[in-house]
């Protein structure tokens, strides 16, 4: 069965809109269910994640090989794992902080700006359905443990998920480097090399050039100013999750 992605299509505007539909009816379901049965949903939910991305990424392994993309380095892999370790313990409120606060967005962004699908032959082949289905059940994940409260950030976290993911940020600029030399293929993990296929990206990349030292080329403007909206992102993820805990307790 063949199936060419389109940007804002039918299909992709469900792609939007199925996963706060997905996280909100769980959350009615189990509203007034036991605390345990709620973390079983969420659990469920996050091994799906993992079983989605180990799919990917063995599918990618046995069809091209050993490569960039078979490492599970990208801001959507790291959220697979992170929303399953979270929903097995949400007291871990820093992975609580990296999971809701980073990636997310991040999946929010793959799922609505989703240019890269337009370049599967068929986006119902086995990596096109690991990017449609993973990315919307990020969403959909995320969702359901911050409504459900297992998703619980203060402002502690939410500065040690900084400090985290700075030096994460920066050193996917190195390892960038280091897997373009090794494997031949040029690797964009957290989109530091260019914006791919992730359009308002485009804007930042333009504000700046390339400069190369010590044989590593990167675009300075780009980089800082993807920072910045990177850390407000968190911010704003950050009080949307605080608006949460007021109304609950106003309930």
């Amino acid at each position: 069965m063949q199936m060419q992605f389109e940007m804002w299509s039918a299909f992709h505007y469900f792609m939007v809109v199925f996963p706060f539909v997905v996280g909100v009816v769980l959350y009615k379901l189990t509203q007034d269910k036991p605390f345990t049965v709620k973390r079983y949903v969420a659990i469920a939910m996050g091994i799906t994640l993992v079983g989605i991305l180990a799919t990917r990424q063995v599918y990618i392994f046995s069809t091209v090989g050993l490569g960039p993309e078979v490492f599970p380095f990208h801001v959507s892999h790291f959220a697979n794992i992170l929303l399953l370790i979270v929903a097995i313990n949400p007291n871990f409120r820093v992975i609580n902080a990296i999971a809701w606060c980073l990636t997310v967005p991040a999946g929010l962004a793959a799922v609505i700006f989703a240019g890269a699908l337009e370049t599967y032959s068929n986006v119902l082949s086995i990596r096109g359905l690991a990017y449609v289905s993973g990315h919307m059940l990020i969403v959909a994940t995320g969702l359901y443990l911050l409504l459900t409260e297992m998703i619980r950030i203060d402002r502690r976290a939410l500065l040690k998920a900084y400090a985290i993911t700075v030096p994460l940020y920066v050193l996917s600029v190195i390892v960038n480097k280091w897997f373009t030399d090794i494997f031949n293929e040029r690797t964009n993990y957290f989109f530091t090399n260019d914006p791919g296929a992730a359009a308002p990206l485009k804007y930042l990349y333009n504000l700046g050039s390339a400069v190369t030292v010590s044989g590593m080329t990167f675009n300075p403007v780009y980089l800082l100013s993807l920072a910045i909206i990177g850390a407000m992102v968190m911010f704003l993820m950050y009080l949307l999750a605080k608006l949460r805990y007021v109304r609950k307790r106003a309930d």
